[in-house]
């Protein structure tokens, strides 16, 4: 309990925290207005998406618009990543192995403070996203908030969840690279450019079924039920997606802990 307690404060008592949040605020709020504002536009309707009229179903695409860009899940990522280099960068990694000699409570303690910043990162940017949406849907497109649907509930819950995968997504590549600007940098490039480059690969060897499973289609399928239902797309259900993308993030710090397990104190 001491370990955790420290843990959390190490994050909460610094700058880096409420920087990363402002960011991921700015574009929940940001990029769901801008989805909210093609509700009922010539192109979605021609597309027959969902944004094609007000509904709780545009409500649950607009709501979660900013992993849909591939842009808010890079906030977490980040911090997650942070979290854990900061303390190589300035040479606190020895003072907390020392203070507490198994390095296992040490894991422990951080992955459950990565869950609880977490939920309180998707806490806040789940009511930057319902005001950016919400009120461009209330106010510009007739419609409501959709709090009264449980379906859009359950994708604001959904969003709690995906939130803290992502930061233990940060973590895990964090304890496999100690330097911080190189794992800041290979975990921001895999989770931006390299989704895009295996999309590309995946299609280029007609292996459209693999594309379900990279992190940025898992995070739409959770989601976004009606994903799943899309004909000529690849989503799994949002059941299914939830289930290997936690499996994705909570592996990743597994695996990133017991690495640094082995590894001498600096």
């Amino acid at each position: 309990m001491n370990a955790l307690k420290s843990e959390i404060l190490k994050i909460f008592t610094t700058k880096l925290w409420w920087g990363l949040l402002i960011g991921a605020v700015i574009v929940a709020g940001g990029v769901s207005a801008l989805f909210a504002a093609q509700i009922g536009t010539d192109q979605m309707r021609d597309s027959a998406s969902e944004l094609s009229q007000v509904s709780p179903s545009a409500a649950q695409s607009v709501y979660s618009a900013g992993f849909q860009s591939t842009l808010l899940q890079l906030f977490p990522l980040a911090l997650g990543v942070l979290i854990v280099t900061a303390e190589f960068r300035h040479k606190t990694w020895t003072a907390t192995v020392l203070a507490t000699p198994k390095r296992w409570q040490i894991s422990v303690a951080k992955m459950a403070a990565a869950v609880v910043v977490g939920v309180v990162y998707g806490i806040v940017c789940d009511i930057a996203a319902v005001i950016g949406g919400g009120l461009v849907m209330k106010l510009a497109k007739n419609g409501s908030f959709y709090l009264g649907s449980g379906d859009v509930w359950q994708t604001l819950a959904l969003m709690l969840l995906v939130f803290v995968i992502w930061v233990l997504l940060g973590m895990g590549f964090g304890l496999l690279l100690r330097n911080q600007i190189a794992a800041v940098f290979l975990a921001i490039g895999l989770a931006f450019i390299g989704d895009i480059l295996f999309n590309v690969i995946f299609r280029l060897l007609h292996w459209d079924g693999a594309t379900a499973y990279l992190p940025s289609s898992l995070t739409s399928a959770t989601l976004n039920p009606q994903l799943a239902n899309v004909p000529g797309q690849h989503y799994l259900t949002w059941w299914a997606a939830a289930i290997v993308l936690t499996a994705y993030g909570v592996g990743l710090a597994v695996v990133g802990s017991i690495i640094n397990q082995r590894k001498d104190v600096l």
